[in-house]
């Protein structure tokens, strides 16, 4: 989180300035490497061995707790371990997604037209022109990337890190179950991965940003959590300060962010502060005004760029769209049963949730009823139209599930022979990583990297229709046509994309107008408006226009040129 939020930073100064240039990136991160080996210099030579002694120690101490649990607490200790085995489970599952995800490329519609296409105006040291109010966290990091290998057509990079995010919503629930030893925050851990697997699984390894933004959410919660054990007071201000920055961190890779930026203070009173002796009015007056500074520097200017360029017209809001217009004519109400329909199943973890109350501790209590509700209230009214929306609340949502079930649970109910212990430097590790590094770049070079992008990205959206294009287009080269199939983004075929969605018949005829030398046309026919239908239909029953072929729904259509 800290990375990404200075990387974010570092850019937007250095793109204000006009120097974020390759070599300018390349001198920042040496720099950064010298001062990283200087600072822990003293550790570089700490001898790191004797595993097989570690494992075990840890293990037996493991074994004795566990043990000693049982005979304590039965039950609690069985779940406890049950739901651990599932976490774990559920955690290698991401880490298995985000593996394969290693050599993929961006397949969905949002991750290419406009979070990579923004990345990409990063890369060329600019800002973004068309960004509405979005903020640009992940395209920024796309950028660097970029920056590094020195050319856009290459996504793998960028691309990877995208489940990871995921695994720090598990990890972080894993790590509070551990900490806090709770079959409840297990369980959370768990449920977390299958809710977001089973409501948006494509998202989990592509370009959107609604993943991160629930990590960053999460992360001011998972701060303040872990706070409420902090030993003493320097240590629970550093905590607190760290939740403040995810709070940033959120609010810079959605708008979604802000909801938790403003929650914080609340929450860090209510469960912590409130409670501390050793914390005075004016210490916690001085921890307010450290979150309040760290918006208005991390936060506050790009939402101020943003509504200033929004003014001026430099750039256009699209808030009224998609809180309103993409609604159309739909009531209130049916927005709102709309969006119960695409949670789905998980619709009953929120009425089990508020039946769990009497059983909650405060935190979770106000995590319902402050966030949770809220959230997912002013989502299925304004934003319901796509359950990616939802994503700040998914992860409270586990949580208080997850500690709602333990409060009810609660309430009812090997030899090897001796050897040497291997040691080596840690300087030697680093060595060694190095070397693989640069073994895995000769194997992995820059041309082919570029050409597994151009051949993954060759199959994306129909594998079949694109092959049929390419075949056509082999002879004659590409040509324009209408449609509403985004061939933009197939390599070779930039430039061949006229937009016509084919649901207005006076939109069709205009395009026809406006684009008279263009003869061809790639038709969803069984989506087209019934008047355009009948006009192609007739068409080709006089001969005008000629059918080239037809897959996957769409038929490649020559017309005579107007």
């Amino acid at each position: 989180m800290l990375s990404l939020l200075a990387n974010h930073t570092a850019v937007l100064v250095l793109v204000a300035l006009g120097i974020y240039l390759r070599s300018v990136v390349l001198v920042l991160f040496a720099l950064q490497v010298a001062l990283l080996v200087w600072l822990y210099r003293d550790q570089l030579s700490v001898r790191w061995g004797n595993f097989e002694t570690r494992i075990k120690a840890a293990a037996t101490d493991g074994i004795r707790s566990l043990s000693s649990r049982l005979q304590k607490d039965f039950w609690p200790s069985v779940f406890y371990v049950f739901f651990g085995l599932l976490a774990v489970t559920a955690l290698t599952w991401v880490v298995w997604v985000w593996i394969a995800n290693f050599d993929t490329v961006f397949q969905t519609w949002d991750a290419w037209a406009s979070w990579d296409r923004w990345a990409e105006k990063w890369a060329e040291n600019r800002f973004p022109g068309d960004t509405w109010e979005y903020p640009q966290l992940i395209p920024i990091t796309y950028s660097i990337g970029y920056k590094f290998i020195g050319t856009v057509a290459v996504k793998f990079f960028g691309k990877s890190i995208m489940p990871l995010f995921l695994l720090a919503i598990g990890l972080m629930f894993f790590d509070l179950g551990l900490r806090k030893k709770s079959f409840g925050y297990m369980f959370s851990s768990a449920l977390v991965v299958y809710m977001i697997g089973y409501l948006f699984s494509k998202y989990i390894a592509d370009g959107y940003v609604d993943i991160p933004v629930a990590c960053f959410s999460l992360m001011a919660i998972y701060s303040l959590l872990v706070a409420e054990e902090a030993k003493n007071a320097g240590e629970l201000r550093t905590t607190l300060l760290l939740g403040s920055l995810a709070t940033a961190s959120a609010a810079v890779t959605k708008q979604t962010g802000l909801y938790i930026v403003a929650l914080y203070p609340l929450l860090a009173f209510l469960w912590i502060l409130r409670q501390r002796k050793d914390f005075a009015w004016k210490e916690t007056l001085k921890l307010l005004g450290w979150h309040i500074l760290a918006i208005l520097v991390l936060v506050f200017p790009w939402y101020a760029y943003m509504q200033y360029r929004i003014w001026y017209g430099g750039n256009e809001s699209n808030i009224q769209y998609v809180i309103s217009d993409i609604y159309g004519d739909m009531t209130m109400a049916e927005r709102f049963m709309s969006a119960m329909a695409l949670v789905g199943p998980f619709v009953y973890l929120y009425g089990f949730a508020i039946l769990s109350l009497p059983v909650l501790r405060k935190p979770m209590q106000h995590l319902l009823v402050m966030l949770v509700l809220p959230f997912s209230i002013l989502w299925a009214f304004f934003l319901g139209y796509e359950v990616r929306n939802l994503a700040v609340a998914l992860p409270p949502l586990a949580v208080v599930s997850g500690k709602a079930l333990e409060g009810w649970l609660e309430n009812i109910a090997g030899l090897r022979r001796k050897t040497r212990p291997l040691y080596a430097p840690l300087y030697a590790i680093l060595l060694l990583a190095s070397l693989v590094l640069g073994l895995v770049s000769l194997r992995y070079h820059g041309q082919s990297l570029i050409e597994r992008q151009v051949a993954l990205q060759k199959q994306i959206y129909e594998p079949e229709l694109n092959r049929r294009l390419y075949s056509f287009f082999w002879q004659d080269g590409p040509q324009p046509m209408l449609t509403n199939y985004p061939t933009d983004w197939l390599p070779g075929l930039e430039g061949t994309w006229i937009n016509e969605l084919f649901v207005d018949y006076d939109s069709y005829q205009e395009s026809l107008l406006r684009h008279p030398e263009v003869t061809l046309m790639l038709v969803p026919l069984p989506d087209a408006d019934e008047r355009i239908q009948q006009e192609i239909q007739s068409m080709l029953e006089g001969d005008t226009y000629k059918i080239i072929f037809t897959e996957a729904h769409y038929s490649l259509i020559r017309i005579p040129p107007r």
